[in-house]
């Protein structure tokens, strides 16, 4: 579907992005689990330790997003975002700068050493910030651990990359190579942790609603009714009126 176009507003308050304060240490809000991969994975890609205190990891949702400034969708399984670092004072700028999101981890503390103590501060630069989803089987975790380490490899090495089809890319080839696994068991791992909160959500927010095209035909499923005009993106990637989809079934029609 393709909304119709609606005036710009600002950005509210309570979108900036708010990373945790930078430390010697990074910020892990996770489970010893995924500190564990982490550490065993930061390794493996060869990842610098003076890169630590720039990283931020959490599996809560809410706090991602304060970090990051950007809505979550609900399933994205795991996300890195690079926040770059802010303007230095007294520079002139144009426009501040948004955070990379890379669209839909036992010993950590003993495995990587960060900086010694006798640095005064942290070292300043951008931040790299994860979310893991805390609801997946173990194997599933520790894929996504390496998935997200990857395209922080990726940023620290100057070339980040996007998804050009999760499972069937580069990064999905790295993935298996790194982890050890079968590129068809980790399609199956995706396939599986996707349909499994699929079907939360639905348990949640049940389909109630169904759009259709006047014209092709083609039907939209939606737990809510759209709050503005949207028409068919199978008909017109742009919005069209005359593809303007009707509401065909409700709560209490027959």
């Amino acid at each position: 579907m393709v909304a119709a176009r609606k005036p710009i507003v600002t950005c509210p308050p309570g979108r900036i992005p708010a990373p945790p304060p930078q430390q010697l240490e990074p910020v892990i809000h996770a489970s010893h689990s995924i500190k564990g991969w982490l550490a065993y994975y930061w390794q493996k890609l060869h990842l610098p330790p003076n890169e630590l205190g720039r990283l931020a990891v959490t599996q809560d949702r809410q706090e991602y997003m304060c970090w990051t400034g950007k809505r979550l969708q609900a399933m994205v399984l795991g996300c890195y975002c690079y926040l770059p670092p802010p303007h230095m004072p007294g520079r002139s700028h144009r426009r501040s700068r948004k955070p990379s999101l890379t669209p839909p981890l036992p010993a950590f503390e003993e495995a990587l050493h960060p900086p010694s103590p006798s640095t005064p501060t942290p070292q300043a630069g951008g931040r790299h910030l994860i979310f893991i989803e805390p609801d997946m089987q173990p194997q599933s975790i520790e894929v996504t651990v390496a998935h997200e380490l990857i395209h922080l490899a990726d940023r620290v090495n100057g070339t980040p990359r996007r998804h050009r089809h999760h499972g069937y890319d580069s990064i999905a080839a790295d993935e298996a190579a790194i982890t050890g696994y079968a590129l068809e068991d980790l399609r199956r791992l995706l396939h599986e942790e996707s349909m499994r909160r699929e079907r939360a959500r639905r348990a949640r927010r049940p389909l109630r609603y169904l759009y259709e095209c006047p014209n092709c035909g083609k039907q939209y499923p939606r737990s809510r009714r759209y709050s503005q005009a949207v028409s068919c993106s199978n008909c017109d990637k742009s919005y069209n009126p005359l593809y303007r989809l009707a509401l065909r079934t409700s709560p209490g029609t027959s």
